[in-house]
């Protein structure tokens, strides 16, 4: 029965990751589902470990779980990408320590409350961005990376004006040879934008075009 419910700790423990991991899967982010599920069978796993055979022996079950924390924070660190103004992956590093912390509530038998930590999990990365949206981001971001040369933001600025659509807000940031712009659009706009992104990347020394 011992070994039972060692198993069905790891089997928990997976499932749980494999949703979690499922949602970023879905918007196809460098962490997917099978990450998400091996780091949460893997701190589950080390969890054990620490409180069946290294507490046993008078050893301080602690230590691994603070190794595992630390661990992930690494891990995580390497889905984070910055490009001049736009910055990916935070969502994602976040859901895998977490995940993690998931892995190890199940490792210690905490069935209920690991099971309730990923609901909340899943509420949080489902139904909360269009409400942190609602509440405090009614402005989108056009971000667009191109090679350095005059003149290129009035051409684009030229493009945004024959459109008719608004520019709320202006940011550069250039390095070496790249330019990276960050122009802030009403929500009203959007629509109009993403359906002449391709006028945008057209522009001589644009590399990229992305709304956020």
């Amino acid at each position: 029965m011992f070994i039972l419910d060692l198993f069905f700790r790891l089997v928990a423990a997976t499932i749980a990751g494999a949703f979690i991991g499922f949602t970023r899967e879905r918007i196809q982010r460098p962490a997917g589902l099978r990450t998400h599920a091996l780091i949460s069978v893997g701190a589950a796993f080390l969890t054990e470990l620490s409180v069946t055979v290294f507490a046993g022996n008078g050893g301080d079950p602690g230590r691994i779980a603070a190794q595992i924390v630390s661990g992930i924070g690494f891990l995580g660190a390497g889905t984070i990408l910055k490009k001049g103004f736009s910055v990916k992956g935070l969502t994602t590093a976040a859901t895998l320590w977490v995940t993690a912390a998931v892995g190890m509530g199940f490792g210690s038998g905490e069935y209920l409350l690991s099971s309730l930590v990923t609901l909340i999990i899943l509420l949080v990365v489902i139904f909360f961005k269009p409400i942190d949206f609602l509440i405090g981001k009614k402005k989108w971001k056009l971000l667009i990376e191109a090679e350095r040369r005059p003149y290129l933001l009035t051409d684009l600025l030229d493009i945004l004006k024959g459109l008719e659509v608004e520019v709320t807000s202006i940011g550069i940031d250039t390095e070496g040879n790249e330019t990276s712009l960050e122009i802030g659009i009403p929500y009203e706009s959007l629509n109009i934008l993403k359906k002449n992104l391709d006028k945008l990347s057209r522009i001589g020394g644009v590399k990229s075009v992305d709304v956020q």
